[in-house]
């Protein structure tokens, strides 16, 4: 006959494997750290792309235009830093987010998203005026250059990090409204 107890053995192992298994919840940090790769991979393309087209088209404004790219880049990576430096907690597998839990680890997010936008914001603004007064080119030339590395590069890091956000819920499944999650008049977020 058969003996059945080394099997048995080997799924009570497995068993026991899968029950203390523990995994990280889709972390703020990691996701602002891929949206600052994929930043960087679109800036260097871009960069290369537009010096190239400004090298043969118009060599004289190589240097300001690669400087406002350099400093573009700069302020796009920089933006994400603070995002880069949110936690998010550790949760076992088996257990499920609390709506709570689910609407702090958002607002941590729209924290980070937020300061992004700030800096971005601020550092352009403070690139618009350095470019003003140390670059020696038409105030138009300069707005059209920086404000063009914005809208680019402000593109490309809501789109990811807009792409990114629906992945903070989706690893948690629903959690059904309980007593402790509804507000005492009612009304809830």
């Amino acid at each position: 006959m058969h003996d059945f107890s080394c099997s048995a053995q080997v799924l009570a192992f497995i068993a026991m494997k899968t029950e203390t298994q523990t995994a990280e919840a889709i972390s703020i940090r990691g996701l602002f750290g891929k949206v600052t790769s994929r930043m960087l991979l679109v800036w260097a393309v871009l960069a290369a792309f537009s010096s190239v087209i400004v090298f043969f088209s118009a060599s004289e404004l190589l240097w300001p235009t690669t400087f406002i790219a350099v400093m573009s880049g700069l302020i796009s990576v920089c933006a994400l830093i603070p995002g880069m430096t949110l936690a998010t907690p550790e949760f076992p597998v088996e257990s499920k987010l609390s709506r709570q839990h689910r609407i702090q680890r958002s607002g941590l997010f729209l924290v980070g998203v937020q300061a992004t936008m700030i800096i971005r914001v601020i550092g352009t603004v403070a690139l618009l005026v350095l470019c003003r007064y140390q670059v020696g080119l038409p105030v138009e030339t300069i707005v059209l250059f920086v404000c063009g590395w914005y809208i680019a590069l402000t593109a490309f890091e809501v789109f990811w990090l807009a792409k990114k956000a629906t992945a903070l819920n989706a690893a948690t499944p629903e959690v059904p409204l309980t007593a402790s999650d509804v507000l005492v008049d009612g009304t809830d977020f």
